[in-house]
């Protein structure tokens, strides 16, 4: 599997490069100012810098086989969700502290059958990167991450990941952190599963370790005026366990802003895991309601 490992990254990375750096030339016209400031490594400074938004949507929604065979949920559903995705970030002479905290959880129903709400989305997902420029706009770094869910089993399953690696922060809107050896415990701590083999970790036992190489992608854009786009995407593949075998994740969130309140977005999700299924699992939401950005 290690070819799609770098196919999927390369198509993602430059995706997110390409969404943030493409587009048209009316659109161009129209967002003069947010262009230059997109594509100006001008220096960061000093201090704590904040932002995030929170969405609370009435939502479409629909899953493909592969995402519920792992995860449960149905095809087409109407529901209610809520998204947080909030970043604070502090900067002092050459040190970063970067730290970012990604929420979903939704329920939802079928239209046509008439039965009640089920959950449909559920993550929780927060990582914190230090780094120490050692070069422009490269770091020394050291990161931490955890990712999970609120509801079932907290940690079941869960991914901790963390150690040293190479940051590239060009500008306030994209960053990439590789690493060649990032420690991954894979986690399921619920009572019910412990005896069983799930996400890898092996029966009678609540965790399993290993070491590997990891890279992250984050992209932060305002694509023109009232349209943003953030992702954020993750590769890991372990050495001491099936190097050819993978974990990718990857989010986008595209937000329509009708006015300081009201708004729409839409995310597609995509996972792919070894451990798990070994098929590419997609999720996709339509939302409109509450959205509300802050900084």
């Amino acid at each position: 599997m290690m070819k799609y490992f770098f196919t999927i990254y390369s198509i993602a990375f430059l995706t997110l490069q390409t969404i943030a750096q493409v587009t048209t030339e009316q659109a161009n016209k129209k967002t003069t100012e947010a262009t230059a400031t997109l594509t100006t490594n001008k220096e960061l400074k000093d201090g704590w810098a904040k932002s995030g938004s929170f969405n609370f949507n009435i939502t479409e929604g629909g899953l493909n086989q592969s995402w519920r065979d792992v995860r449960g949920g149905e095809e087409q559903t109407i529901g209610i969700r809520a998204i947080v995705d909030f970043d604070f970030d502090l900067k002092k002479g050459k040190s970063t502290w970067m730290n970012n905290i990604r929420a979903r959880y939704g329920i939802s129903k079928i239209a046509s059958n008439g039965q009640g709400f089920q959950k449909m989305d559920d993550y929780l997902n927060y990582t914190s990167i230090y780094g120490r420029e050692i070069r422009k706009n490269w770091s020394l770094a050291f990161m931490f991450n955890m990712n999970t869910q609120f509801d079932r089993f907290f940690l079941s399953p869960g991914e901790l990941r963390f150690g040293p690696g190479f940051l590239h922060r060009p500008n306030e809107h994209f960053s990439m952190l590789i690493s060649p050896a990032i420690a991954n415990v894979t986690t399921k701590f619920a009572t019910e599963q412990k005896n069983l083999a799930l996400y890898g970790v092996e029966a009678g036992k609540t965790t399993k370790f290993g070491v590997g190489a990891f890279a992250q992608v984050k992209a932060d854009y305002n694509i023109s005026k009232g349209v943003s786009y953030k992702g954020f995407a993750t590769f890991y593949s372990d050495y001491l366990n099936k190097p050819e075998l993978i974990i990718m994740d990857w989010t986008n969130l595209f937000t329509l802003t009708v006015n300081e309140y009201l708004g729409a977005t839409i995310s597609v999700n995509m996972r792919y895991n070894d451990w798990e299924i070994g098929k590419l699992q997609m999720q996709h939401g339509i939302g409109v309601g509450l959205s509300y950005k802050f900084k």
